[in-house]
């Protein structure tokens, strides 16, 4: 086993580190949400739901305005097909209390980290 720090990393031989980094990012932000916290309420939740593939008649969202968000999002969650796992995380989302909590939890899991989860569009 290696101990002690690993050297810097290599851009140019290690593809895909950016990608890395983020999901290390996320695996520090994921623990230092409170144990008991809504946030960790809707990640187990947000984990049940079973992926059968992305939507077929759902594009790539393009545009992050949130008005623009705020609709692409609204057809993902009133397709057809919803499953329970879905409708459940659905109705999770619209508990306004629940989900106050949980953007102060992200909030200051973000401010303890010093990141910020932030959309990005791919190409």
């Amino acid at each position: 086993m290696r101990t002690g720090p690993k050297p810097p990393s290599d851009l140019t031989k290690h593809e895909g580190i950016e990608t890395v980094r983020q999901i290390q990012s996320l695996l520090v932000l994921f623990t230092v949400l409170p144990p008991d916290g809504k946030m960790r309420e809707m990640l187990r939740l947000t984990l049940d739901v079973r992926n059968e593939g992305f939507p077929a008649d759902i594009a790539p969202i393009r545009d992050l305005h949130p008005q623009a968000t705020k609709t692409w999002l609204e057809f993902f969650w009133t397709r057809a097909g919803i499953s329970a796992e879905e409708r459940e995380l659905i109705d999770w989302q619209n508990n306004k209390q629940k989900m106050d909590i949980a953007v102060e939890e992200l909030r200051e899991a973000e401010r303890k980290l010093g990141i910020r989860l932030a959309p990005q569009t791919v190409d």
